[in-house]
């Protein structure tokens, strides 16, 4: 009996986290990928992108789970928060969850959302209230389309009541596309799915490579499911090719780096064969490939374990060598998925040499959960990578969700030090870079007083640190609303530069929802200058990058028709600026 307990309590465990699509604990755009699924915001004011129509073959049940704010994580530690999400169940072209194959109402696909909050939450749809019909019961509410043949049924919200169309708590995004675009110099691309470029690099000759992840067609045929998207731009904004590769389940590009030599090199995850056997029957492997300038495959690197595996950041060094870092969830004891102590990550580091030959792997943790957001290498070798933690990893936890940065010797990568920082409320980092001197920057946002008086909600902070761990200033600034700093790049002089995202007023007027920002600070925390704009929708910046020539190119995510007009879901952009005023320059392409 034992064993059949066991092997019963073993399987459940391998079907959750196989199903499960888990987010940062961080503000996050999650979709779905492939099959039913139960999507996991964790904490942060989060998107969930729903299934539409064509996304899946009908003729398998489509029925999402989704969790907003359930951070497990937080609640076995002390206390969550309450955020507000975004549910995306419609866009101006389609309703999701709908089918007009069969007659079965809507009940082989459609959306659960467990944690539905109309006072804080979302849920964002096609067209008119006309086109909808609430269906209320003691047991919670259901959104059925009434648009087609019969009744669609689109979302179930159990617990929920006294709901009403008209409510502000469901947006409409009508039938005809956003206006026209708000800056012609910026490149917007996109599909009528999802289209979502999440990191960024140049070459030594100043062309530009984007990467990131489709759910429709751009450069090829889809391979099954969410694909890769990798594409080089000359200087102007001319696409000079563009990729599209995966496997038939769900594979992503999580960073892109480029060498001295005109090669490049992405990574990110797969839950398919993608360069190697999958691991983990189905879970999240890492992968990690080089490519020639023409976008020519020169190897790719799969590794995992049974669980899930994750990489989000990734660095090159004047020699070829290839760092990267993240984490991996391991069992701890027998139990099931959500019981307390069953489960548990760690952060890791690892270093491949320019043949792709892993030299050496380096992982660690505390006993709670420890999970690694970014990495970079000093020009003296030093290894430095930064995440969050919610253990004692490099000091007393200071409440929650705490920052630490490492150290790790590049020859062996043993861990040299690791030190650990926050307030009594949410830290987290995102992004790590080193100036010529091996002084240490990070970047995250905050929700405490970390490097000054908090603004009102969640603020973007900046720290420096020498290269033995010793803080040298921390810098935090925000508005009363939602700020964060996603990315950052340190050029030859010491200069810093931020993006991210914010829905006040940081700088300028707010266009209508989250705006993206682009800053520049020097080496003493000194903001030199700041640009934001957007959309009347939601955009927001998701990675930066410099050139040789005095140029910095962002990329990022809009709703709206930033640069051109939207082609469906969530596009894609891609804007240039002069280094030292912040100007925008003309990347179109035209």
């Amino acid at each position: 009996m034992e064993n059949l307990l066991s092997k019963l309590e073993s399987d459940i465990n391998a079907y959750f986290l196989r199903v499960f699509n888990v987010s940062t604990p961080g503000t996050d755009l999650l979709f779905r990928s492939e099959g039913s699924e139960i999507m996991w915001g964790r904490s942060g004011n989060d998107t969930f992108v729903g299934l539409k129509p064509g996304d899946d073959h009908f003729a398998q049940p489509q029925m999402d789970i989704i969790l907003g704010d359930a951070d497990f994580m937080a609640a076995l530690e002390g206390s969550q928060l309450h955020w507000g999400d975004r549910f995306v169940l419609g866009d101006w072209k389609q309703p999701y969850y709908t089918s007009s194959k069969g007659l079965d109402f809507g009940l082989k696909q459609f959306a659960t959302i467990l944690d539905f909050n109309p006072w804080q939450d979302v849920i964002q749809l096609h067209g008119a209230p006309e086109d909808y019909h609430l269906v209320k019961s003691p047991a919670g509410a259901a959104i059925f389309w009434k648009q087609g043949t019969v009744p669609d049924l689109v979302a179930v919200l159990p617990g929920t009541h006294h709901l009403n169309l008209e409510g502000n708590y469901f947006q409409y995004e009508g039938y005809t596309p956003p206006p026209e675009p708000v800056q012609g110099r910026i490149q917007q691309l996109g599909t009528a799915d999802f289209d979502i470029l999440t990191s960024s690099t140049t070459d030594p000759f100043g062309n530009l490579y984007v990467a990131g992840v489709i759910s429709s067609s751009f450069g090829k045929d889809n391979a099954g499911s969410n694909d890769v998207l990798v594409s080089k731009y000359d200087s102007d904004g001319n696409q000079q090719w563009v990729q599209q590769f995966g496997t038939p389940y769900s594979d992503l590009a999580t960073s892109i780096v480029a060498d001295n030599k005109g090669n490049f090199y992405v990574a990110g995850i797969s839950k398919g064969d993608f360069g190697g056997a999958n691991q983990g029957e189905g879970n999240y492997d890492v992968w990690v490939g080089k490519y020639d300038s023409d976008g020519n495959q020169q190897w790719v690197q799969q590794f995992g374990t049974e669980l899930i595996d994750a990489s989000f950041s990734m660095k090159v060094d004047d020699d070829g060598s290839v760092y990267l870092t993240g984490f991996t969830i391991e069992q701890q004891q027998e139990g099931l998925f959500f019981q307390p102590n069953v489960f548990a990550d760690d952060a890791w580091v690892t270093k491949y040499d320019s043949n792709g030959n892993q030299l050496w792997f380096q992982q660690f943790g505390s006993s709670a959960f420890d999970e690694a957001y970014a990495v970079t290498v000093s020009n003296d070798g030093s290894v430095y990578s930064t995440g969050w933690t919610l253990g004692d990893l490099g000091g007393k936890n200071a409440g929650q969700y705490d920052v630490w940065i490492a150290k790790n010797d590049n020859n062996s990568g043993q861990l040299e030090w690791t030190k650990q920082f926050g307030t009594k409320n949410f830290e987290f980092p995102k992004g790590i870079d080193t100036d010529s001197q091996g002084n240490v920057y990070m970047t995250g946002w905050t929700l405490g007083n970390l490097g000054g008086k908090n603004a009102g909600s969640n603020d973007a902070w900046i720290a420096k640190y020498d290269s033995d761990g010793n803080r040298l200033w921390i810098k935090q600034f925000g508005t009363c609303g939602d700020d964060a700093s996603s990315s950052m790049k340190v050029d030859s002089n010491g200069n810093i530069f931020l993006v991210g995202y914010t829905d006040k007023n940081l700088e300028g007027s707010n266009a209508g929802s989250n705006d993206a920002w682009i800053a520049k600070y020097d080496s003493d925390g000194k903001r030199l200058w700041i640009q934001q704009f957007g959309t009347s929708k939601s955009d927001a910046a998701t990675s930066i990058t410099l050139d040789n020539f005095g140029n910095v190119y962002v990329t990022g995510i809009t709703k709206g028709s930033l640069g051109a007009i939207n082609a469906g879901s969530v596009d894609s952009w891609i804007a240039k600026l002069d280094s030292e005023s912040g100007t925008l320059q003309d990347f179109s392409g035209a």
